[in-house]
């Protein structure tokens, strides 16, 4: 069984590897002028995370978030992604863990963590076109199929990180 997660897990992240690579050659492509600019959600409480499992990566557990929208702040994103893939509405971001850039093929975008405990409302449970599962997580014992990033950007929030820059 345990041959089996890992399997899962390494497709899931082969497939959102791909699906973004795709996604900025498709950007490029199209010659749009601006770099790509996502974020990334820690809802934070009791010591506990909220994880989302994307239907592009069935069998990994990732952080809520997505692309940055023309016009739109990273904060704001941070709060509609929230919004969208869990549930939960955020009255006020917390911090940010950092700012990272991705690259694949040379292509590339930057994704931006923020952290919160102040958020309100109720999880969705029922999966939806784009996310398949939600759950909240144990901050010192996440499961197995915690993506490889999310698991390192959880691990410098608990080390008391704020503002690194580096790669996602």
């Amino acid at each position: 069984m345990r041959a089996l997660r890992e399997i899962g897990m390494r497709i899931s992240l082969f497939c959102m590897r791909l699906l973004h690579a795709l996604r900025l050659l498709v950007r490029k492509l199209l010659r749009r002028g601006r770099e790509s600019h996502n974020v990334r959600i820690l809802l934070l409480r009791e010591n506990r995370v909220i994880l989302v499992k994307h239907a592009y990566a069935p069998w990994v557990w990732t952080l809520p978030g997505g692309t940055v929208e023309r016009n739109e702040s990273d904060e704001d994103a941070a709060k509609r992604e929230a919004r969208e893939e869990t549930g939960f509405e955020i009255s006020k971001l917390d911090g940010e863990v950092g700012l990272y850039d991705r690259r694949i093929f040379g292509m590339g975008d930057r994704v931006r963590v923020f952290f919160t405990e102040k958020f309100d409302g109720t999880m969705r449970l029922l999966p939806g076109a784009e996310i398949l599962q939600r759950g909240s997580f144990d901050l010192h014992n996440l499961p197995e199929t915690v993506s490889p990033k999310t698991r390192r950007v959880i691990e410098a929030y608990l080390r008391g990180v704020r503002g690194e820059e580096g790669v996602w």
